[in-house]
């Protein structure tokens, strides 16, 4: 027990003792002086003085020292230096040593490797090593220079924090932003804020998440983003760009927006590189073009149209002075008092012009939009033209010959003598072994020339031309007019590329738009789906013209085929090597058919809207005018040929043309199908519910009357589906009418007793045509 309370005891006291001890204070020393003069018991006068306490040492012109204090105000070059990197010059110092605190003022300079902080007040701390200054400062790093209000300096790590109006000039840009960050050692900014960068090619980017590296000039924003040159702007969730390699990356939320051009290109992914002046979009990418198309029906207000009323002002406007005999005339809701004067009561406001807007959206697994020169637009286009030709003489090509060198006789001959298996030509020594030349035909009669008229100032000569060569309407097309070094945007797609618009739908395996003749050219397959038709061809180009639909041309194996609701059994169709067309208001107005044209009509009654005989002809070319999205004339013309049947004689090969093709199924039936594609696509295996169905019961694929919902097992074990009382006289005509002797004939039997029915009818008529009934 005693033990036990003497250990006790020596702990106790062995606490309080740990508990009295303190940490040794660090003291400032004076090491070194041109000389000292005491000024009291608290102060001692220290000239040219040098103080250190741990590792940093303090120097000053002038300083009063107070060691009781353990501090000293310094005047006159000031100097704090710790390490071989880091110094500190002011014009004043009040330092403490117990805090570690030392307040610098007038031209204050922190140097610290290859960055110089300046300002005229700083408070740093030598233990930590962390400088801060709240009356404007400016930071020096080589060729980047940051000013700010407020201002936070790490030497450890060599992080500087800058807050409100901070201002980072670099070597190509200037960035102005709330907070930010940037370490002296990496060259690094980071900004956490509002933030403006603007670039010396006037572009500017706004961000308030982001970094950007000074010295591989790679900047990463990541909140917030929009980037704007000129007229243009990019937006992303995430932005990447390396200027010095001229390659930049956007992700997530994409949109590229022209307002000179009105076309907006939107994705999740896309890339851009500066050297080509590039960029390509993948996942889910689509442009939407805008027309616009005023509208001009109300342009002039009526009296029956409603006034647009301002508010009710009673205040008088004198009236102007007019001849004595003629009466003023008052606007509409306006009201002449008996002196004289005009009182506003209702103003009619003329509203400006309606101006409709319609979007083309156009989209693909990929986009690329592209700046090029004209010459090389012209040299870009020359090579898609080649693509498309299959050159067929590669396999009927011979093969390369080997040469076999002469053998030289040493015998004096005239020529040199090959071997026996080779064959020399020798019809160059006899030139008349087939007879003389024939002499040339003079009697063949020339070209005949038109004589000048003398009526006419100039002369005028003209070659005669082959009566059946007219001008093909096909290359009636504008002539561009542009320099080799014109600068022009082009727009690509490729793969499932897809166009939808409010009337016309369109689809190919690649396109291609150029902003020199604003023109869309489709590759591969492509289709058009408008006012009820559908066209084909090789190749398709739609030109606009002042942002709207002006023409489109189709060729080679041009193809339409037109369908009249609610008739879809009976096609009109059109053929032909090439095919042009006119839009007015975005609608088909004109085609024109030419080489090799072929039609098919169906003629139809004017009462019954049935069809009664089937026209067929041939021709050199087809004219088409369309109205109320209807082909409302046929113009045939040169060498035509037609032929009519009654629709009860014609046979399945003269309702169609060679090439027919209709694929409703493919045609974009909204803008949703080009804007997200992947969101349209049906379910896979799993249900809605992420559960795998079950398995159908027997009689699976077999067809199902609307509004089975349970298949029901016959004696046979197969399905039979049951009807709902919604259908029950649907089927019981059917059945009648299928069935004849079905017992109860005037009524159905019951739904349950249905099932039953139609397997005694089965073993009665003994064949399985019974099993599923169709209205």
């Amino acid at each position: 027990m005693r033990k036990s309370l003497f250990i006790y005891i020596l702990l106790l006291v062995s606490a309080a003792a740990m508990a009295q001890r303190k940490p040794a204070k660090s003291i400032v020393y004076i090491i070194q002086s041109d000389r000292s003069v005491g000024v009291n018991e608290e102060m001692i006068k220290v000239y040219n003085g040098t103080f250190r306490q741990e590792n940093t040492t303090l120097r000053a012109d002038s300083s009063y020292f107070y060691p009781k204090r353990n501090s000293f105000d310094a005047f006159g070059n000031v100097h704090i230096n710790q390490g071989d990197t880091l110094n500190v010059y002011s014009d004043k110092l009040y330092y403490n040593g117990t805090s570690h605190v030392a307040l610098l003022t007038n031209n204050v300079r922190l140097v610290d490797r290859d960055a110089t902080l300046t300002t005229n007040y700083l408070t740093y701390n030598t233990a930590t090593k962390i400088g801060t200054y709240t009356g404007g400062g400016k930071l020096v790093n080589k060729d980047n220079t940051l000013i700010s209000q407020n201002g936070y300096y790490f030497a450890n790590t060599r992080d500087a924090y800058f807050r409100y109006n901070v201002v980072l000039t670099t070597i190509d840009a200037v960035i102005k932003t709330d907070t930010l960050r940037y370490n002296s050692g990496t060259r690094i900014s980071y900004f956490f804020g509002p933030t403006h960068i603007l670039g010396k090619d006037k572009d500017t980017l706004y961000t308030e998440k982001g970094n950007y590296n000074t010295i591989t000039e790679q900047a990463f924003f990541s909140k917030n983003n929009l980037y704007t040159q000129g007229t243009k702007s990019l937006k992303g969730d995430s932005l990447f760009y390396d200027r010095l390699k001229g390659y930049g990356r956007a992700v997530r939320n994409i949109t590229f927006n022209d307002n000179e051009q009105k076309v907006t290109i939107k994705g999740n992914l896309g890339t851009y590189y500066r050297a080509d002046e590039r960029a390509v979009v993948t996942q889910d990418p689509y442009v939407i073009m805008v027309t616009e198309e005023r509208d001009t029906t109300q342009n002039k207000m009526t009296a029956a149209q409603p006034l647009l009323k301002a508010k009710r002002d009673k205040t008088t406007v004198v009236k102007p002075k007019v001849p004595a005999n003629t009466k003023p005339l008052a606007k509409v809701g306006t009201h002449v008092s008996d002196k004289g004067t005009l009182t506003t009561d209702s103003i009619a406001i003329k509203p400006p012009p309606r101006i409709k807007r319609d979007s083309i959206y156009w989209g693909a697994d990929t986009l690329e939009t592209q700046i090029l020169t004209y010459k090389k637009l012209r040299e870009l286009q020359e090579r898609m033209r080649l693509s498309g030709i299959r050159d067929t003489s590669l396999k009927d090509k011979p093969k390369p010959v080997k040469k076999i060198p002469l053998k030289v006789s040493t015998t004096k001959t005239l020529i040199a003598m090959p071997p026996a298996d080779i064959k020399i030509d020798m019809s160059f020594l006899k030139p008349d072994l087939f007879g003389a030349p024939k002499a040339p035909d003079t009697t063949q009669k020339k070209l005949p020339v038109i004589a000048k008229d003398s009526s006419a100032k100039k002369p005028v000569k003209a070659v005669a031309q082959p009566k059946d060569i007219r001008l093909d309407s096909v290359y009636m097309t504008r002539k561009l007019n542009l320099s080799d070094t014109a600068r022009i945007r082009i727009l690509s797609a490729h793969h499932n590329a897809k166009i939808f618009k409010s009337d016309l739908q369109s689809k190919a395996d690649s396109m291609f738009y150029s902003y020199a003749d604003s023109t869309m050219r489709c590759f591969v397959n492509p289709m058009i789906w408008t006012q009820g038709s559908q066209l084909s061809g090789d190749t398709i180009y739609l030109q606009l013209k002042n942002k709207k639909l002006d023409n489109m041309d189709l060729w080679p194996n041009a193809f339409t085929v037109n369908i009249e609701a609610p008739d879809s059994t009976h096609f009109n169709q059109v053929a032909g090597k090439k095919m042009r067309g006119f839009f007015v208001a975005n609608k088909l107005q004109r085609m024109f058919v030419d080489g090799n044209a072929e039609t098919i009509y169906f003629n139809r009654d004017s009462t019954k809207k049935e069809v009664t005989d089937l026209m067929r002809s041939i021709s050199s070319r087809i004219r088409v005018n369309f109205k109320d999205n209807k082909a409302s004339n046929i113009t045939l013309y040169t060498k035509v040929e037609q032929r009519i049947l009654p629709i009860a004689k014609a046979v399945d090969d003269d309702k169609i043309l060679k090439g027919f093709i209709w694929k409703p199924k493919e045609r974009p039936e909204s803008k949703e199908a080009i804007i997200s594609p992947t969101k349209l696509k049906p379910p896979g295996k799993k249900g809605a519910a992420g559960k795998t169905p079950a398995k159908s019961p027997p009689g699976k694929g077999k067809p199902v009357l609307p509004g089975a919902k349970k298949p029901v097992i016959d004696s046979a074990g197969k399905a039979l589906p049951v009807i709902d009382s919604a259908t029950t006289k649907m089927v019981t005509d059917s059945v009648l009418k299928v069935l004849p002797g079905l017992p109860g004939s005037s009524k159905l039997p019951a739904l349950k007793k249905v099932p039953a029915v139609i397997d005694s009818v089965k073993k009665k008529v003994g064949k399985d045509t019974a099993r599923v009934v169709k209205p």
